[in-house]
């Protein structure tokens, strides 16, 4: 899972983690972490999420409820 942004002056960050299981919870944590460690005030033209399924079993939507 992890959360990329891209900054106004097209430089860009990305943050990731490779946790055991799909969490949304963990997923909104790491933007929150990543938006305020990394952005250092510049304005973001875009925010993104991403998560890759290591395990077939887990495949289903994460409803991100925002």
């Amino acid at each position: 899972q992890g959360v990329k942004l891209k900054f106004d002056d097209f430089q860009q960050t990305t943050q990731e983690h490779v946790w055991p299981r799909l969490n949304k919870a963990d997923l909104i944590a790491t933007a929150r972490k990543t938006w305020d460690e990394r952005r250092g005030g510049r304005g973001v033209r875009l925010v993104g999420l991403h998560v890759t399924l290591l395990d077939p079993q887990m495949e289903r939507q994460l409803v991100l409820g925002l």
